[in-house]
C-alpha cells in the first residue's frame, strides 16, 4: 500500500510562495520596525514644529489655543482637541473638515496646525501628503501600509499576507524531524536483530530545530535561524500575518473570523467622526452648563465616577470631541481593563446644555468574545500596548519581531539560492557521467536496427 507523503508537497509550497513574497515581507518587515516608534521618530523628523523651547509660563488652556486655531483659519475645521499636552511639545490640531469652495483650493492645504503653547503663537501647518523631511515617518506608513501604490497596493499586501498566514502553518509543520519508516518483517532471523532500546522521542528529535549553532558553516547557521526564528516567534509571527490580512483584506478575514470566533460585522465603524463639525465657539459657553473651556475637566470626573461605579479606573485620556448638531461633548479614554486605543477603547458622552451623562461606553463590557480576539490582533499589530515603561518595551520587541521577519525572508531567500546551486551541480554532474557512459559504450547497432 502506498501512503500520500504531504512533507514534499508543503516543501515545495513554503519553498516557492516564500520566495515569491519575500520582497513584500522585507518591506512590510523593516518599515514595521520603524513604525514601532513611530510617534517619536515623526516628532525627530518634524522637530521644526513637534518641539518648542521650555519656559516659565504656564501653558494657556487648550480652550483658548483652540480658539487661537479657528479664527486663523475659519475655512477649516476641527471639531476634535486634545486633552493634555505633553511638556517641551507644542499642541496640535487636527483638520477633520473643510470648507473651500474655491477652484483654486478645493481640497485642504494641510492636515495639521502646530501651535504654541505658551505664546498662543501659530508655529505653522503640515501636509502631511506632501514629499518632505518632516513627513519621513508618514511615508513609511504608507509604505507599509499600501506600498505607496494606494487600494492596488493593499489589495497586494492582503495577498500576501494571507500566503504569509498559510505558510506559517506550513513551516510549522516542516520543522518536525521526518517520520522513521517501519520496513515490514517477515522472518524471525530478522526480528532478533530489532534493538530493545526505545526510539527517542519526538520532543528529542525535535528539540534541535529549535536551535541556534554557532560554530557551523553557512548555510548551517541560516537554517537554524531560519528555523529557529519561526519556532520561537510562531505565535507572534502568526499574529501579524493573520491582522494584515484583517487591515487589507476584509472579504476573507471577516467570514473567517466569524466563524472561528463570532466576529461581528463591522459596519458602521469609523463613521461617527463624519457627523461631527467644528467645536463650538467660545460664545457657547454663555449658554451651555459644559462649554469648551470646562469641557476636559468635567467629562474626566465623569468618566472617573463611572469608572469608578463599575470598578475601573481610567488610564489614559484619549481625545475630546463636540458633535454640534447632538449638542454633546465626547470624551475617549482608556481603563485598566480595555484593551486598546481605537475600537478598543471606551467612551462618555455628555449634553453640554445640562451637564447630565448620556451615554457611558465601556468597551471592554460591550465587546464580544468575537471583538475582543479582534481588538487584541490588531491593538498587538499597532502597538497599542501599555503605558510608559511596558509600552516602550513593547515597542522594542514589537521593532525586534519586524527585523526577525526580515531574517525569515532573507534566510528562506539564501537557503532557496544555495539549494539551487546544489541541484544544478548534481544536473550538471549526472549530465556529464551519462555523456562519459555513453563515449564508452561500443556501438552495436546500426540506425536502422532501432526501429526493428
Amino acid at each position: 500500500m502506498i501512503l500520500f507523503n504531504p512533507r514534499p508537497t508543503c516543501l515545495w509550497i513554503h519553498r516557492y510562495t516564500g520566495l515569491a513574497i519575500a520582497a513584500f515581507l522585507i518591506i512590510a518587515a523593516i518599515t514595521g520596525s520603524l513604525l514601532a516608534f513611530h510617534d517619536e521618530l515623526d516628532d525627530i523628523f518634524n522637530q521644526r514644529l513637534a518641539y518648542v523651547e521650555d519656559s516659565q509660563m504656564s501653558t494657556l488652556a487648550i480652550a483658548v489655543l483652540h480658539d487661537k486655531v479657528v479664527s486663523a483659519y475659519p475655512e477649516y475645521g476641527f471639531s476634535t482637541m486634545p486633552t493634555a499636552i505633553e511638556p517641551k511639545k507644542s499642541a496640535v490640531f487636527i483638520v477633520d473638515k473643510f470648507r473651500g469652495n474655491n477652484k483654486v483650493n478645493p481640497e485642504p492645504l494641510f492636515q495639521e496646525v502646530y501651535i504654541h503653547p505658551f505664546t498662543g503663537d501659530i508655529l505653522g501647518t503640515r501636509d502631511k501628503e506632501q514629499w518632505a523631511w518632516q513627513n519621513t515617518m508618514w511615508k513609511v506608513f504608507w509604505l507599509h501600509r499600501e506600498l505607496l501604490l494606494g487600494d492596488i497596493g493593499k489589495l497586494i499586501l492582503g495577498v500576501v499576507s494571507l500566503v504569509w498566514t498559510i505558510n506559517c502553518f506550513i513551516g510549522f509543520y516542516l520543522t518536525f524531524p521526518r517520520a522513521v519508516k517501519n520496513s515490514s518483517i517477515n522472518d524471525k532471523s530478522a526480528i532478533k536483530k530489532i534493538p530493545t532500546k526505545k526510539r527517542t522521542s519526538l520532543l528529542k528529535r525535535w528539540l534541535p530545530a529549535w536551535k541556534i549553532r554557532t560554530k557551523t558553516n553557512t548555510f548551517k547557521l541560516n537554517y537554524d535561524l531560519h528555523h529557529a526564528f519561526g519556532l520561537w516567534l510562531w505565535v507572534m509571527l502568526f499574529v501579524i500575518a493573520w491582522s494584515s490580512v484583517g487591515f487589507n483584506l476584509q472579504q476573507v478575514y471577516q467570514p473567517v473570523m466569524q466563524v472561528v470566533v463570532g466576529l461581528e460585522g463591522r459596519e458602521g465603524k469609523g463613521n461617527k467622526a463624519d457627523k461631527s463639525s467644528e467645536l463650538v465657539r467660545s460664545e457657547t459657553g454663555t449658554a451651555n452648563l459644559v462649554n469648551k473651556a470646562n469641557s476636559i475637566e468635567y467629562l474626566t470626573k465623569q468618566a472617573n465616577i463611572a469608572a469608578q461605579k463599575n470598578g475601573l479606573s481610567v488610564t489614559q485620556l484619549l481625545g475630546m470631541r463636540w458633535v454640534e448638531e447632538d449638542n454633546q461633548w465626547q470624551l475617549r479614554f482608556k481603563t485598566n481593563k480595555d484593551i486598546g486605543k481605537k475600537g478598543g477603547a471606551s467612551s462618555i458622552t455628555v449634553n453640554a446644555g445640562d451637564g447630565s451623562v448620556e451615554r457611558v461606553n465601556f468597551a471592554y463590557q460591550n465587546a464580544s468574545f468575537g471583538s475582543k480576539t479582534d481588538q487584541w490582533l490588531s491593538t498587538l499589530h499597532m502597538g497599542h500596548i501599555s503605558q510608559g515603561v511596558g509600552h516602550l518595551l513593547y515597542q522594542i520587541f514589537l521593532a525586534l519581531i519586524g527585523l526577525a521577519v526580515a531574517v525569515l525572508s532573507g534566510t528562506g531567500v539564501y537557503l532557496w539560492y544555495k539549494g539551487r546551486q546544489q541541484r544544478l551541480k548534481a544536473a550538471q554532474k549526472y549530465k556529464r557521467q551519462s555523456l562519459e557512459l555513453i563515449s564508452i559504450t561500443p556501438y552495436r547497432q546500426s540506425p536502422d536496427d532501432l526501429d526493428g
